[in-house]
C-alpha cells in the first residue's frame, strides 16, 4: 500500500524539460517540473507518484486518464471550450486521455497522481 500521508513531501527528481515532451507545449514563462514515480514510469500503463511544477503556462495533452490531488499551490486550467477551473491545495480533479487543456500555474504546485494509459503495453511493476 502507498500511504501518501507518509510519502508526500519526499524527494523529487528533475524531469525532462517540458519543451522536450511531445504532450506539452510551453506558452508562457519557463515552468520546470520534477517528480517521483512510486509505481510505474513513463513507459508503463499505470503511473503513480508525486509531481511539482513552477509557475508558467502550458498546453497539456493528457497521455492517459488521470486523477490527481493538489498538495500545495494554485492553478488555473482552461478547457478547449473556454471553461475555466481554479484549483488549490486539497482539490482533486480527473481528466481523460487525449484531452487538451491549458495549465496556468499561479503558485508552485505539488500533486499526487494516478495515470492509466491503456495504450501502453507494459504493466507497472
Amino acid at each position: 500500500m502507498l500511504d501518501y500521508s507518509k510519502l508526500k513531501g519526499g524527494a523529487l527528481e528533475p524531469w525532462p524539460p517540458m519543451g522536450d515532451l511531445p504532450f506539452i507545449k510551453v506558452l508562457e514563462g519557463n515552468p520546470t517540473h520534477s517528480g517521483r514515480f512510486d509505481l510505474g514510469g513513463f513507459e508503463t500503463r499505470q503511473m503513480v507518484g508525486e509531481w511539482e511544477c513552477t509557475p508558467g503556462r502550458f498546453e497539456y495533452t493528457y497521455p492517459g486518464d488521470e486523477i490527481c490531488t493538489l498538495l500545495e499551490g494554485r492553478i488555473r486550467v482552461t478547457e478547449k471550450d473556454g471553461t475555466v477551473h481554479e484549483y488549490k491545495a486539497g482539490d482533486t480533479f480527473f481528466t481523460v486521455k487525449n484531452e487538451t487543456v491549458t495549465w496556468e500555474v499561479l503558485e508552485k504546485i505539488r500533486k499526487i497522481f494516478f495515470i492509466h494509459n491503456i495504450d501502453n503495453e507494459k504493466l507497472a511493476a
